[in-house]
């Protein structure tokens, strides 16, 4: 089986899309260390996709890979509390690199090497530690992406344990959701009721949602749009941007890409289950996560959910979370190449 080029062409059409909108959000085009983070992107997932093929990813995952991959999760989360910033709700390292990122990646990365070679119950308090200290950082998003996740993989692993896990989860966001406290109760207050505060917390959903309807089915042309009147329009609230300017139609292929990117990768996950369970665990988990944040960005402005302060994957402005979504791509087309025997 070949390196599946189609998803990599789908990844490559919505990267170069997502730096078009990107420049001309700002108006103009960004210098070389502006382009860095799309660069080092499509290197590093190069770089995954030939280090991944083969079955080397699941032999390095079923051997000590997987407690890498822990250790430098917890070992970024730790950096991340210790040394990290407060900006616009999120925490950040110095340069506002934000190391949650890869903290989705080796999470995925553990438990699919565990969960094929060692009891369910150990992994999930393993990684009970990960959440507390993501809890600590008081990225509720991040928390949230994770916990779908890990009920995704569990699910593909075990019907029994999948269940579980999932009346867990919608136990716990349903006494999120009654007892919101901090910033995420004024989240949750605009999701209910953006109309209660227009000139303060629910301006932001207000202007994307107006940004969104004013678009139409074809929108008004790319660059014609008002979509600066959007705050934080190049990041949390690019896709209101997309909506303007090229309205549904537009919308519908951003999301048919990352349709497409995503059923090629369930498919490589199928195709690996028997003779490589840890690959097809880290191909769903890659998957999961990836169409958890899709989801939870484009709900959080359309206003189905409250906002999480998640990028849209490839096409927000964010270097850190572009750079490991290319990096987590590229492992999928690493996976997709299966050694010779195999085939």
């Amino acid at each position: 089986m070949k390196r599946d080029w189609w998803m990599c062409a789908a990844v490559v059409v919505l990267a170069v899309f997502g730096f078009l909108l990107q420049v001309r959000l700002a108006g103009t085009v960004p210098a070389l260390e502006g382009t860095m983070p799309l660069l080092a992107g499509m290197l590093a997932g190069v770089v995954a996709a030939v280090a991944c093929g083969g079955g080397r990813a699941g032999r390095f995952l079923e051997g000590r890979g997987k407690w890498i991959a822990l250790g430098v999760a917890v070992a970024l989360m730790l950096a991340l509390l210790a040394f990290g910033r407060r900006y616009r709700g999120g925490l950040y390292l110095p340069g506002r690199i934000n190391p949650s990122e890869i903290v989705k990646l080796c999470l995925v990365a553990f438990l699919a090497g565990w969960l094929g070679r060692h009891k369910v119950f150990k992994g999930l308090a393993l990684c009970g530690i990960l959440f507390l200290l993501v809890a600590a950082a008081g990225d509720f998003g991040l928390l949230a992406q994770l916990a779908i996740t890990v009920a995704a993989m569990l699910w593909a692993a075990s019907w029994g344990w999948g269940s579980l896990s999932v009346l867990v989860l919608a136990g716990g966001m349903a006494f999120v959701a009654a007892h919101p406290s901090g910033h995420l109760a004024t989240r949750f207050a605009v999701w209910r009721d953006p109309f209660g505060d227009v000139t303060g917390a629910g301006w932001q959903t207000l202007q994307g949602l107006t940004a969104i309807l004013s678009g139409g089915m074809s929108g008004t042309g790319f660059g014609l749009g008002e979509v600066q009147s959007v705050p934080i329009v190049a990041s949390d609230f690019v896709y209101a941007a997309v909506a303007e300017e090229l309205g549904l139609v537009g919308c519908a292929a951003v999301l048919l890409l990352w349709a497409f990117v995503f059923a090629r990768g369930l498919r490589t996950a199928a195709r690996r289950a028997a003779d490589a369970p840890s690959e097809a665990l880290l191909a769903t988990g890659i998957v999961a996560s990836l169409a958890v944040q899709l989801v939870l960005n484009v709900a959080g402005v359309l206003n189905a959910l409250p906002m999480t302060g998640i990028t849209l994957p490839l096409i927000s402005l964010g270097g850190s979370s572009q750079a490991t979504t290319l990096l987590m791509c590229g492992v999928l087309a690493g996976i997709s190449c299966a050694p010779a025997q195999e085939e």
